[in-house]
């Protein structure tokens, strides 16, 4: 994940928690985030829950939501 996002067009604040159940809110700080937990991760972005993604596809999942709130931030969204 830290490879994928290492080049975003604007630096964002990713969380990769352990925890769905706390996970958004002690990461609400942060721009885009992932909670994991019994084979799925929770994505929130700033702290509200956006989807809920299988494990497999988390890593892809995270990488394309950063991706798209680096882009809006560019275009000054």
């Amino acid at each position: 994940m830290e490879r994928r996002l290492a080049r975003l067009p604007v630096p964002l604040k990713i969380a990769v928690m352990g925890c769905a159940v706390n996970g958004p809110g002690e990461a609400r700080e942060a721009d885009v985030g992932v909670a994991g937990g019994n084979g799925v991760g929770i994505l929130f972005v700033r702290g509200k829950v956006v989807k809920t993604v299988k494990e497999k596809d988390i890593v892809a999942e995270v990488v394309r939501f950063a991706k798209g709130l680096s882009a809006a931030r560019r275009r000054g969204r």
